[in-house]
Order: structure tokens, then C-alpha cells, then sequence
């Protein structure tokens, strides 16, 4: 009997080192963000990266919405197993996840192809806004500024060479209705037939909700997004989920005159990054935006954003949930990735953030004053 409780006991302690052994770890949130984000969990991986899914562990996933990883983070774990569960649907909803502890839906592993999925809450979320700009404001979430995320509003590729500014002051009734003439914009009275559209995000995103606060739109108005079908007829929609929809819109040679609003690498797959428009007057960079991979084509002078001269862009927030303890995976995970995030963007070209010490000035709140 002795012998029987002997075993029984050495069992139960080999399955807690197994259990010890294994890290999971569930991140959601910004979709604007996410080419960083999971640069910088690879990176952690290095050598040691085993599996993607989707697509391998040699995969270019930085447009993806779902990712799971597996392998070895060596110089954080050590010898333990690593599973990074990646889900991102938006700020707002990332906030709204930590906040209410709700589950996401994940790829169940990180094999590649394998299909199913898994419903888990989120330890982790990266947001574009902050909590108090959102409806969940409790509990109080453990935040961390990782990034600064500059924005643009792009038009889109059959809109015409005229096109070339949007106002804050036009941007009110343009996202109150969804539509506009097309000649408010352009002042050329021939456009006032043509109605210029607004493919927007959906109420889960801080990049709508940063472009609401900036132009003065909230917290009082109610944006109306606009999506075309495959003829380019556009109607009302409840907005796109991620940054790709609304490229996606903009793409659509026949869907005529639009303009929205998208993180830098998002705006770089319309027309090369050449369909950024300015925003009261300025653009996020100096030039022409670089889209290369290199240092010498890729290097992109985001000066107006640095200095205070552009005032569309958010600080990327790296939220907790309060039930995580200090010291734990999670916290070391976090800690970890914010050191990568910042070496990423100042080594990966071409350039689309900010590390924060490069800013020269803050904003207390989302669309708050700029000040040195």
C-alpha cells in the first residue's frame, strides 16, 4: 500500500513539473499593430520558433488576423515549451475582453493547417486608444506604452489626382453620413455628382476611434461605415474588422471615389503607399512614403508626428488582465515583448511606428492636446 502511494504521489509530481513545463499564453487586441507584434514574438522565438499556423515557421503573417506559435523562447523560458496564441480583432475589443474577461476564438495549435479551434480568455491585449477612451473602464488595466502609431487617411485608387486633403471640420459630416459630394473635398464643382464613400472600421477599432477623438467627431457623434460589393456599389455596413477590409475597399478598381483611415502598413498596399492623403494640411511623413526593405529605400521621417506637426496617431497601449500576477509568464512575456517591439522598429524597415523614445512631444488622451 505504501509502495502504491509512493507512486501515486511521484505521479502527481512528474504531471505538475509537465504542467510547469508548458507556457500558453493568449494576446488579442489592435489589428493595426499586429506586424510588429508578431515580428517581435518571432523574434523572441529565433532559432527555436517550431511551428506557425498558419503557414509554417518560415510564414510572413504580419497581414494576419490569427496566429498560433510553438517552440522554445530560450532566453525567457528557458527549456519550457511556448505556445503564443495570437486572436486580434481591434482596441476596443481587446480592451472589452481583459476588462469583462471574455473568451476569443484561436487557432487550437500551432501546427500548420490544422483547422480546429479553441475558445480561451485573453491574458493579453494591444490597443491604439486608451482605457478611458473606451466603455470599459473597470476594472483598472495594468497598461504598458510600447509604440507610437501613426495613421492616415488614404483614398482610394480609382478617386481622382484632385483629391488630395480631408479637414477635420470635413471629416464630421462625412462619417455621420457615410458620403459626401465628392466636390466638398476637391472644390471643382463637376465632382458635385459623384458622392465620395467611407469604408470604415467597425466600433471595435482604435484606429476609428482615434480618428474620431482627433477630428473632434466623438464623443458625441455616430459613425456611419459604408463597404462596396462586388459591382462597387456601396451601402451601409457595420465597418470592417481589421485594416484589411478597408485597404481591401480602396483596392476595388471599380468602386469609385472613397477615403479612409488605416495604420501605415495597411496604407501601403494602396497604390504603393502614393494614395495617403494629407490631413489638415500634413502627412504623418516627410516625402514620399518608402515601402522598400532595406535601409537605404526603406527609412521613413515621421518628423511631423515627432515634433507635434501631425495629430493622427495613438499611443500603442499593451493592456493586462488583473488577474495575471506580477512575476508570472505573462508578465515576463509582456515586459519581453515591449524590449522586442521597440528593437523591431527601430531595425525592420520599411519603417511604420515610432519608438517612444523618439517622440519630442506627448497627448495626455486619445485626440488630447499635443504639447512639448
Amino acid at each position: 500500500m505504501k509502495k502504491i502511494t509512493t507512486l501515486g504521489i511521484l505521479g502527481m509530481l512528474c504531471t505538475a513539473v509537465s504542467v510547469q513545463a508548458q507556457v500558453n499564453i493568449y494576446i488579442t487586441g489592435s489589428t493595426a499593430f499586429r506586424a510588429s507584434m508578431f515580428r517581435a514574438i518571432t523574434n523572441l522565438y529565433g532559432a527555436n520558433l517550431q511551428n506557425e499556423n498558419p503557414g509554417g515557421p518560415t510564414a510572413n503573417n504580419s497581414g494576419a488576423n490569427q496566429v498560433t506559435y510553438g517552440g522554445l523562447m530560450s532566453g525567457v523560458f528557458g527549456s519550457q515549451q511556448v505556445t503564443i496564441y495570437t486572436s486580434m480583432s481591434g482596441s476596443i475589443a481587446g480592451v472589452q475582453t481583459l476588462a469583462q474577461n471574455l473568451n476569443v476564438t484561436y487557432n487550437n495549435s500551432p501546427t500548420n493547417g490544422d483547422a480546429t479551434t479553441v475558445n480561451h480568455q485573453a491574458d493579453l491585449a494591444f490597443s491604439d486608444v486608451y482605457q478611458a477612451a473606451t466603455g470599459y473602464q473597470t476594472p483598472a488595466l495594468a497598461d504598458l506604452l510600447v509604440a507610437v502609431q501613426p495613421f492616415a487617411f488614404t483614398k482610394s485608387i480609382s478617386s481622382p489626382a484632385r483629391l488630395t486633403n480631408i479637414t477635420h471640420q470635413q471629416i464630421q459630416p462625412f462619417f455621420a453620413n457615410g458620403y459626401i459630394p465628392l466636390s466638398y473635398f476637391t472644390g471643382n464643382t463637376n465632382d458635385g455628382s459623384t458622392n465620395c464613400y467611407l469604408p470604415g472600421r467597425s466600433i471595435d477599432s482604435g484606429t476609428r476611434l482615434t480618428a474620431e477623438y482627433d477630428s473632434f467627431f466623438a464623443p458625441g457623434g455616430v459613425e456611419q461605415p459604408y463597404a462596396p460589393n462586388g459591382s462597387g456599389v456601396w451601402s451601409p455596413s457595420v465597418g470592417y474588422s481589421s485594416g484589411s477590409g478597408v485597404r481591401g475597399a480602396l483596392n476595388q478598381a471599380n468602386a469609385g471615389p472613397a477615403i479612409g483611415y488605416l495604420g501605415i502598413a495597411d496604407g501601403m498596399v494602396v497604390n504603393n503607399g502614393s494614395n495617403n492623403i494629407t490631413y489638415d494640411g500634413a502627412l504623418p511623413y516627410l516625402g514620399t512614403l518608402n515601402t522598400g526593405t532595406t535601409s537605404v529605400t526603406g527609412t521613413n521621417d515621421y518628423t511631423p508626428v515627432i515634433k507635434g506637426q501631425y495629430s493622427y496617431w495613438s499611443y500603442e497601449h499593451l493592456f493586462e488582465r488583473t488577474s495575471v500576477s506580477p512575476g508570472s509568464s505573462v508578465d515576463l512575456l509582456r515586459s519581453n515583448l515591449s524590449t522586442y517591439i521597440d528593437l523591431d522598429i527601430a531595425n525592420v524597415y520599411p519603417k511604420v511606428d515610432v519608438r517612444l523614445s523618439e517622440m519630442q512631444v506627448t497627448r495626455p488622451a486619445d485626440g488630447g492636446p499635443i504639447t512639448p
